[in-house]
């Protein structure tokens, strides 16, 4: 197999990303098909009780993929602004929604857009707002049915000020608590190798290993923003 930057598994399906091609395998690891879509795509996702995977370009674009038919079903621009789309991503527990981090004005200021799975169009989209908090990650905690998100916030100069988790409840922000700068980098250090399948190749480039942590088991951790909320 190549060397991949982003890699999931599920009891039927494997995908790798190297950035310029997705590569599907079966349960014996034999490859069923590659797929050269999108560029700089790096981060796959499977959806929950649909067999589909959508794979995060970091130039602005989605391509979601069929498991049945093993084909391209939709591929979209959800912004932009080109080569900053790095941030997080995630499905609804029940598979209807996909919840997507973008940066829409420039690299500096994102939104969350909510798309409908059945065919991937726009349903709705918060904090769109020229002063609205930078968010960095998204993720559903099923214990709780709740949307928590990490961020932080900036002040009347632009200078990062507060680093934060939230829930996240519809165009809210409730609950937020405040993170100390080494906490948030190690979050979302964690989160960003989370999304990438904790592969060795983004362990290599990760935030995290220049910070000087010891990444050689860190998946074992199990960083959970409803844990650190």
């Amino acid at each position: 197999m190549p060397k991949f930057w982003g890699y999931i598994k599920n009891e039927n399906y494997s995908v790798g990303c190297t950035g310029q091609t997705a590569y599907v395998y079966g349960k014996d690891s034999k490859e069923l098909m590659k797929f050269k879509d999108i560029i700089y795509g790096y981060t796959p996702m499977f959806c929950p009780n649909k067999n589909i995977f959508i794979v995060k370009s970091t130039a602005g674009m989605i391509a979601v993929y069929s498991l049945d038919r093993l084909e391209l079903i939709k591929k979209f621009r959800f912004s932009k602004v080109d080569g900053a789309q790095d941030d997080g991503f995630c499905f609804s527990q029940n598979g209807d929604y996909f919840y997507n981090i973008e940066r829409h004005i420039d690299s500096l200021h994102t939104r969350i857009s909510v798309y409908d799975t059945d065919r991937f169009e726009l349903c709705n989209q918060f904090f769109s707002e020229v002063d609205s908090p930078v968010l960095r990650y998204i993720e559903y905690e099923e214990n709780t049915n709740t949307y928590y998100v990490i961020g932080f916030k900036r002040n009347y100069d632009g200078i990062k000020s507060i680093n934060f988790i939230a829930e996240f409840n519809g165009d809210k922000l409730l609950n937020e608590r405040k993170l100390s700068n080494e906490k948030f980098d190690f979050i979302t250090g964690y989160k960003s190798l989370e999304l990438f399948g904790f592969t060795p190749k983004a362990k290599e480039w990760s935030s995290l290993k220049y910070l000087g942590y010891d990444l050689s088991n860190i998946e074992a951790v199990k960083v959970y923003l409803s844990n650190e909320h």
